[in-house]
């Protein structure tokens, strides 16, 4: 199994993690919180170095096939009761009928995952999606981008589970994977070509990715959703820009606060900016993700592919970052410390600054 990388590892730009391929078993029932995953395929090994391993079709390749409306619905709807009410045997046949399968992973480090993941042998690009059963905090992660913005994977794989946080969305193809234009508001050259594409999971609702978000929203209505991106900062002052989907001016904004946060553990010279402050100001201060779908959903706006929200509810971050922050160096710890600062422990699990109050952080 491979090392599982440490705080001094350095991702080198075309690095790609070694295929690992997990211990299958079976989990013995007990009369704990584990009990309905009996019937599972369990998976054990390093969750974080797992997961950087997940499958992302590339760009330019038609790696994206475009769930129809019914299907997107009663994935949402499945979703959201594998949320509420566990793996059971219902949700799990519901999610196979749509290419997912439904398996428990056991880290080499404690805790208890559910991973919902495309199976079969035709990928539609469709993402995986890693549920913690113990969460710390009333956070979850999202990695739209996972693959062209080089190193968020390995960063919110690392986040999910030194964090404690709820959940980790992975986008399931490159964001150039087809050139099938996105018909939603916003714009971008890093496909070559201006526009947005329908592959592309931050800019555009119609797939199982959005479809997560949307029950995961609907479960914990209270929960910080964070989006994790990367950016090319050149000779501009920002290690990071943070917003909180909106471009509006708020000084008592959860962004402020993490920008806050973060420059209390930045090194070097770069500061993290923010969206909503009337003081910032930066070459790359309009990386607001305004035209983000979930942020615009959590945001209450209108129509999340058409319409930019029009105020913020302080239930999503949109945070992009330097190359230097995405590596593994010591800004790299300053975005999991400031986030831990930011989103306090409020839940039961174990996660970073948390005192655990669960008797049991696995399952067998």
């Amino acid at each position: 199994m491979p090392t599982t990388p440490t705080p001094t590892d350095i991702v080198t730009p075309g690095e790609t993690p070694a295929a690992e391929t997990p211990v299958a078993g079976t989990p013995a029932p007990t009369a704990s919180v584990c009990a309905p995953l009996s019937s599972l395929t369990s998976l054990t090994g390093n969750l974080m170095t797992w997961l950087q391993t997940a499958p992302i079709t590339g760009a330019n390749s038609g790696g994206f096939k475009e769930p129809g409306g019914t299907e997107l619905a009663a994935f949402e709807g499945a979703f959201r009761t594998l949320l509420t009410e566990g793996p059971t045997a219902q949700v799990v046949q519901d999610l196979a009928g749509m290419g997912y399968g439904v398996s428990t992973f056991r880290n080499d480090t404690g805790g208890g995952w559910l991973v919902v993941r495309e199976q079969g042998l035709l990928s539609r690009g469709g993402g995986t999606f890693i549920i913690n059963m113990f969460p710390a905090r009333n956070l979850w992660l999202e990695a739209p981008h996972a693959d062209s913005d080089e190193g968020t994977l390995r960063q919110t794989s690392t986040q999910l589970v030194t964090l404690g946080a709820r959940a980790l969305l992975i986008t399931g193809s490159n964001r150039c994977a087809v050139t099938t234009a996105s018909p939603c508001s916003g714009t971008t050259s890093v496909c070559g070509t201006k526009g947005l594409r329908i592959s592309d999971a931050a800019h555009y609702g119609n797939n199982f990715f959005t479809a997560a978000h949307r029950a995961l929203r609907d479960t914990y209505p209270d929960a910080i959703a964070a989006s994790i991106h990367g950016m090319d900062a050149g000779d501009g002052p920002e290690a990071a820009v943070v917003s909180d989907g909106t471009s509006a001016l708020r000084p008592d904004s959860l962004s402020n606060r993490l920008r806050d946060a973060l420059n209390t553990h930045l090194v070097g010279t770069k500061k993290a900016f923010s969206c909503n402050s009337a003081d910032d100001s930066g070459k790359h201060r309009a990386l607001c993700g305004t035209s983000n779908v979930q942020g615009r959903i959590d945001n209450g706006a209108g129509d999340a592919c058409f319409t930019e929200a029009a105020a913020a509810t302080d239930r999503f971050i949109h945070l992009e970052q330097s190359a230097t922050l995405r590596g593994t160096g010591a800004s790299s710890k300053a975005v999991i410390q400031a986030l831990a600062d930011t989103v306090p422990c409020t839940l039961t699990g174990s996660g970073l600054g948390c005192q655990a109050v669960v008797a049991a952080q696995d399952c067998p």
